[in-house]
């Protein structure tokens, strides 16, 4: 009964994609081409997806453990041990897979395959044919830079942090749902991940949620 369920969530979650008009087509993150001319298969699946990383994830990580969290003193909010799944989805290709003397979490074999192939499917596939050009501009051997987050991720914002509360520290907004968040910049079970600013199906510069201009979106959340 669970697959039903799963095709019903990614025909939502796909009708919703297309319905509100965004930019996922010609975007960074659409990796089809005419041999493979499915946008949606390089990252979702409707069967046999990944147990670890949602929403019908076609790819995995292989050593979650690899990742080094974000730490500081003065932060509120708890950090999970590693990223949760929302933040996983991005990094099961922006940890910097297969880059130039970078260390990765996942191994070349997971982020150029997919658990579920395009087409009639097949597992697992490595003959996807994604466009390479997307993450390897001029055709060069390594993924371009700027896109290469790395498994380090003590430098980068925090994700899996829990939101704080007023009372933990005042120079946080309240969001409307303490839960969910706001209704364009959202929380996950209380917690700010990847895709709590960023959303990889607008196409927007940077795939920001809301424009940034004069640090609208950080001061949604931060009391400066």
């Amino acid at each position: 009964m669970k697959k039903p369920l799963g095709v019903g969530l990614l025909v939502l979650m796909i009708s919703s994609l297309w319905g509100a008009g965004t930019g996922l087509i010609g975007s960074k993150h659409d990796l089809s081409t005419s041999t493979t001319p499915e946008p949606c298969v390089f990252c979702h699946t409707p069967h046999h997806s990944s147990g670890s990383i949602t929403p019908l994830w076609n790819r995995k990580i292989s050593d979650m453990t690899v990742f080094q969290m974000y730490s500081s003193p003065t932060i509120d909010g708890t950090i999970d041990p590693v990223p949760n799944p929302p933040s996983l989805a991005c990094l099961s290709c922006h940890d910097g897979v297969a880059a130039e003397g970078d260390a990765s979490a996942v191994n070349a074999n997971d982020t150029h395959s997919l658990i579920n192939a395009p087409g009639s499917g097949g597992i697992p596939d490595t003959t996807s044919y994604p466009n390479c050009t997307k993450c390897h501009p001029g055709g060069g051997q390594f993924p371009a830079r700027w896109w290469r987050i790395g498994p380090d991720l003590r430098d980068d914002h925090p994700v899996s942090v829990t939101y704080p509360t007023p009372s933990q520290d005042p120079d946080f907004n309240t969001p409307p749902d303490p839960v969910r968040g706001w209704a364009d910049l959202r929380l996950y079970n209380g917690k700010v991940e990847c895709p709590t600013c960023h959303d990889p199906h607008n196409g927007q510069p940077l795939f920001l949620r809301r424009q940034n201009t004069g640090s609208s979106l950080c001061l949604t959340c931060h009391r400066k």
